[in-house]
């Protein structure tokens, strides 16, 4: 219980609160860990429950009927999930899968609410979890509208920066391991053309592979990707 409250109350999504607030969550919350791997929840399955990722990644995806995986995001420690549901009662319209081993707390939707009776600023936090994936589909609608390939793919390597960069030596590490069909998923392309880019990438300069994770070795060149196809 000590250990989950001081996980919570460092991360960002939390820091504001007062320590009351924080321990009433934990006193709510369950903790279970998952394996690369498993699947949190299922897309239209009833899962009422809210979700806060302490340590490892999980990704979003939507199934098509056909089958296809179309990948929402990637989640990193700090982040919310499960919200959606949260306000409309409805199905979930995504599914979770763990991509590395991680620790996660779980609130059903029932306690949280007496939780944001009690204490409405976590209300606040929820919302903000809500805004932050509507900016993010925002972004990729946009890409989608307004970039070819070539842009989509400089766009997610630019929030990959942001998401997961580590400043190295030769640039920026993107510390996340993604097969080709899984970045294609992200921009909606083709496992081809993502292979095709990456080689032309390197093939510039403007990143190498280290590892099976991109280095990006000229941020200013990748941003050029984006903004010549505005």
């Amino acid at each position: 219980m000590e250990e989950r409250e001081r996980c919570l109350r460092e991360l960002a999504v939390f820091s504001r609160l007062e320590g009351e607030q924080v321990k009433l969550i934990c006193e709510r919350a369950t903790e279970k860990k998952y394996l690369k791997g498993e699947i949190i929840f299922f897309e239209d399955n009833n899962d009422e429950n809210l979700y806060i990722l302490l340590e490892g990644r999980v990704k979003l995806t939507m199934i098509s009927p056909e089958g296809k995986e179309k990948a929402i995001s990637i989640l990193q420690v700090g982040d919310i999930f499960g919200e959606m549901s949260l306000f409309d009662q409805d199905t979930t319209p995504i599914t979770a899968e763990v991509i590395d081993d991680a620790r996660l707390v779980s609130i059903p939707f029932h306690d949280l609410e007496d939780i944001i009776r009690q204490e409405p600023e976590v209300a606040i936090k929820i919302i903000e979890a809500l805004a932050k994936r509507t900016r993010l589909l925002t972004s990729q609608i946009r890409e989608l509208v307004f970039q070819d390939a070539e842009g989509r793919l400089a766009s997610l390597l630019m929030r990959f920066i942001e998401d997961f960069g580590v400043e190295v030596k030769s640039g920026y590490l993107i510390d996340i391991v993604l097969t080709h069909q899984e970045i294609a998923n992200l921009m909606g392309s083709s496992r081809v053309t993502v292979t095709k880019l990456l080689n032309q990438f390197i093939d510039e300069g403007i990143i190498k592979i280290y590892k099976r994770k991109i280095v990006v070795m000229d941020i200013d060149r990748l941003g050029e990707k984006i903004t010549s196809k505005l």
